[in-house]
């Protein structure tokens, strides 16, 4: 009898144990679904180095650093402004801007222009003068010695007899012949075909020509024509006499009173 009761109790026991278990199990939520949220890279943010100016800079003037600001712009305030990469400006101090740009104004490469450019003569070129390419020959000139931004005098030697303009020509009288100050502190501009070096062996009749272009007064362009024309011209670094060249031949033959051969 007692074992009967006690493998009862046991029987309910057990029944009861598997009932708690399966109700836990049945109970659990279904474990959830692991989902994979694809990670989406942001687009970096694309901005553009450019300038703006401080104050207005004048045409024709150079600038330097002090007369902007850089700041960046972001790739579409840049795209509506035309620019599609970073601006970089030259400082040189003999690039010129080509146009007067208000202050807070972007300055852009295209705004500047450098010697080598068309118009930069333009730029430099003071109000009410222009511009005169003045040929002369090479013998007498130094090897860079007159640079661009210099100011120059030039001499004539001339003879109412005979045309010097070339510098082979042969003078059969010196009676009249003279040298002077033709023109005094002429600002030169431009030096074109300076490449070649001064060699004390080349012969007169191969002499090197240059061309100064130098800046005068419209009144002088045709007394520079015929001189040009009629004359033998050398150029010097303006210089301060302590009386006006005028020399004639009996200041440098003194007794002249022969026939002589003179090479210019």
């Amino acid at each position: 009898m007692n074992s009967k009761i006690l493998f009862f109790v046991a029987f309910i026991a057990v029944f009861a144990g598997l009932f708690g278990v399966a109700n836990n199990y049945l109970a659990k939520p279904p474990p959830a679904t692991a989902t994979s949220t694809p990670v989406i890279a942001e687009k970096p943010t694309v901005t553009y180095t450019v300038w703006r100016a401080k104050h207005t800079l004048n045409k024709g003037q150079a600038i330097s650093a002090s007369d902007v600001t850089r700041e960046l712009m972001t790739e579409k305030e840049a795209h509506n402004n035309g620019i599609n990469k970073d601006i970089t400006l030259d400082f040189n101090s003999t690039t010129l801007l080509n146009t007067t740009i208000k202050s807070g104004d972007l300055v852009l490469p295209e705004n500047q222009v450098t010697p080598k450019q068309a118009g930069y003569l333009t730029l430099i070129t003071r109000e009410g003068m222009t511009l005169y390419p003045l040929t002369i020959n090479t013998n007498n000139l130094i090897d860079n010695y007159i640079q661009p931004g210099d100011f120059i005098d030039i001499m004539a030697i001339s003879s109412p007899e005979t045309n010097l303009a070339s510098a082979t020509t042969r003078i059969n009288s010196f009676s009249k012949v003279q040298a002077n100050l033709f023109m005094q502190h002429v600002h030169v501009l431009s030096i074109q075909n300076s490449n070649s070096a001064i060699d004390p062996e080349v012969s007169t009749a191969k002499a090197a020509q240059i061309t100064i272009v130098i800046e005068v007064h419209p009144d002088d362009l045709a007394k520079l024509a015929l001189a040009q024309r009629t004359m033998y011209l050398e150029i010097y670094r303006s210089q301060q006499y302590r009386r006006t060249p005028n020399i004639q031949i009996n200041d440098v033959i003194r007794g002249y009173n022969g026939v002589t051969e003179l090479r210019g």
